[in-house]
């Protein structure tokens, strides 16, 4: 039981670490795609796309948002390794 508390200790270190460092990235993209977009042509095949980033970095910040929300450790197979299952671990 020691041992799992210690490898959720450092998941939760290492999840607020990652969050802290991804999300003010995260921030400005959204804020500069919602400045593009605002002045782009909306039948655009560029606003499509502008769309499409908006998009991707919001699920990016609704994964940083799980990361923030693990209180188990728990873990899954991905390509024959172990890593944490952000899913089960997150209380979200």
């Amino acid at each position: 039981e020691l041992m799992e508390t210690k490898k959720l200790q450092g998941v939760i270190e290492m999840a607020g670490a990652v969050c802290h460092e991804m999300n003010q990235p995260l921030q400005v993209v959204s804020g500069l795609c919602e400045l593009i977009m605002m002045d782009a042509d909306e039948s655009s095949l560029f606003f499509e796309r502008l769309e499409t980033i908006y998009r991707q970095v919001g699920e990016m910040g609704r994964i940083t948002g799980k990361l923030m929300d693990i209180t188990r450790y728990r873990t899954k197979e991905y390509l024959r390794e172990r890593i944490i299952d952000i899913d089960e671990a997150s209380s979200r």
